[in-house]
């Protein structure tokens, strides 16, 4: 055996389990079906190293590639790789070749790419020019991801690289993951320290969450997301309030808290809508239920009163919220109907009666088709629409403060003769 490992050198696997100590990554022990990896946390990405066999009617081998999908709005694509023999002969066929500025570089490599201003700021970056000049053989790309069967989210992609064989070269496979780091923040954040770049986070937060599974995961979305609506908070810039307002529906609780806490911290007016609507939401984020956030950042936005009256009403006390005469009534109503859950939710129902919602009707219809009259909800509901029903069907003056004005039938005009046709008196001679 160790005259085996003085002919071919160490194994695949212990120069991969140095590399994951050297990088700070973690090693994953291949099997039958799958092959060894290294993973790399670089700020929102997760860089993986890995090889994978390939083969059709033209031969095939062992391929070592790293790749790190990340979110790409932009849709930028490039493409760059060894010049060759054949590569005038590639061109002459219709592939062009886009030229950066950098002599030797552009006369050592192809470049291809959908936006040759971008193309041209990401290899200014000389540190990425001199890790690309360093593999022997490269072929670095953007690979999209689209359609229906792909398993990645809208707007994700993947930066890719591959290289015949596998790679046991120490040096070179460290180049390789510096070089991923340094191209992916060259391109989702222009090469900037983003730590106080409010358009930077923005862009974070607006990236899918969730993961992408291959034999581990190779993308996880939650987290950059999370962080992204803190730091919002934290620059207190007004710009970000729609961005932030934008997710207080995503199905990440943490994600809602986080930006809940932020639009309170920035302190803009135009979020107290948005964040009424999320009053009466119970599903918990760090240990407290979503509406114990949204009623603490409301507070801080000056609606205390709003606050107290839509709280109390969902513990069954309907009177402040009988009297409360401010603003985002429809807000108000918006809360109560998305508190209706099954079998536990009498108290929002009621209180939807008890200030004459009748905007609620279709909401609430919709609702007991859902849930039906076998439990105390549905009863509820169908005794609440009943109510609101008969109350709709009074006539009632256009101008009743309770009720929106196309909401109510008005009662007809007494019949009586067209003015228009009936004689005029005679006017008296003038004086």
């Amino acid at each position: 055996m160790s005259e085996l490992k003085s002919l071919f050198g160490p194994s695949q696997e212990k120069i991969w389990r140095r590399l994951s100590r050297e990088v700070g990554g973690q090693f994953r022990e291949g099997g039958i079906f799958a092959s060894h990896a290294v993973q790399v946390r670089a700020e929102d990405w997760l860089i993986t190293l890995d090889t994978y066999a390939f083969s059709d009617s033209a031969g095939g081998g062992t391929f070592t590639r790293l790749r790190a999908p990340y979110f790409n709005p932009e849709r930028f694509r490039f493409e760059i790789y060894r010049a060759s023999f054949f590569t005038e002969l590639w061109k002459g066929m219709g592939m062009q070749d886009i030229e950066v500025g950098h002599p030797r570089f552009d006369r050592d490599f192809v470049i291809k790419g959908n936006s040759p201003g971008r193309i041209r700021r990401l290899f200014d970056n000389g540190k990425i020019r001199r890790l690309i000049d360093a593999q022997p053989k490269i072929h670095l790309s953007v690979k999209a991801h689209e359609g229906v069967f792909s398993k990645f989210p809208a707007g994700v992609d993947e930066l890719h690289s591959e290289s015949a064989g596998t790679i046991k070269d120490l040096s070179q496979l460290r180049m390789l993951f510096d070089l991923f780091a340094e191209v992916l923040q060259q391109v989702c954040h222009e090469g900037k320290a983003y730590e106080d770049d409010v358009r930077i986070h923005m862009r974070r937060l607006r990236a899918p969450g969730g993961q992408i599974r291959d034999k581990y995961v190779i993308w996880e979305g939650d987290k950059p997301r999370r962080d992204a609506a803190a730091a919002l908070g934290r620059l207190g810039d007004p710009a970000a309030g729609p961005a932030l307002t934008s997710v207080l529906t995503d199905k990440d609780n943490l994600l809602v808290a986080r930006a809940i806490e932020a639009l309170a911290r920035i302190g803009d007016a135009r979020a107290v809508g948005p964040l009424v609507r999320r009053l009466g939401d119970t599903k918990a984020a760090e240990g407290r239920p979503i509406r114990d956030h949204v009623a603490d950042a409301l507070r801080e936005l000056g609606e205390g009163a709003l606050v107290d009256a839509v709280l109390a009403a969902l513990d069954g006390d309907f009177a402040r919220l009988k009297a409360y005469d401010g603003a985002f009534r429809a807000e108000i109503i918006d809360a109560l109907a998305n508190s209706i859950r099954w079998r536990s939710a009498t108290h929002p129902a009621n209180a939807l009666a008890e200030i004459h919602a009748v905007e609620a009707l279709p909401r609430l219809r919709a609702i007991l088709t859902n849930y039906g009259r076998r439990n105390p909800t549905g009863q509820t509901v169908a005794d609440v629409i009943r109510r609101l029903e008969s109350r709709a069907s009074l006539p009632r003056a256009a101008t009743a403060p309770d009720v929106e004005a196309d909401t109510l039938p008005r009662a007809a005009r007494e019949p009586g003769p067209d003015t228009r046709t009936l004689p005029r008196g005679s006017r008296g001679p003038e004086e």
